[in-house]
């Protein structure tokens, strides 16, 4: 693969995160870390999940009362050396519960990722919030998710 190719590919990698996310598929987000992956999330949730699987067990039970959740990244930056690399992503979030409740969040991504026989994933992903707003988005909820 050529530098381009990887970069190509670890922006991927970032973007299938929020896609999976989105769409609750658990085993495609599973996919995305190595076995022993960290997800570090600062204030103010503050929480620390090492493990691929228990990563996407604590996800999946964060989401689980919502009704969605959109998630989307912007201004992706990549940089690669050999089999590793960082990547930095600002996020996007709103969701809203079945209570009525809700949120929106923006934020930045901090990625640590390699490669490996499958391909380019999170060895550390360390999430930094830079806005919490705790009130509901507006407007009518068309699609929601069985999990």
């Amino acid at each position: 693969m050529s530098n381009l190719e990887d970069r190509i590919a670890i922006r991927d990698l970032v973007e299938r995160w929020s896609d999976g996310t989105n769409n609750y598929d658990w085993a495609a987000l599973e996919e995305l870390f190595t076995e022993d992956a960290i997800w570090d999330v600062g204030e103010p949730l503050s929480f620390k999940v090492q493990g691929a699987r228990q990563i996407v067990a604590l996800l999946r039970e964060k989401m689980q009362p919502a009704q969605y959740v959109v998630q989307t990244p912007h201004a992706i930056v990549v940089k690669v050396q050999g089999n590793a690399g960082t990547a930095r992503s600002t996020i996007h979030e709103v969701c809203r519960f079945a209570d009525g409740t809700g949120l929106e969040m923006m934020g930045t991504y901090f990625d640590e990722v390699v490669k490996d026989a499958r391909g380019w994933r999170f060895r550390r992903r360390n999430y930094r919030c830079t806005l919490l707003n705790p009130q509901p988005p507006a407007g009518n909820v068309f699609r929601t998710f069985d999990r």
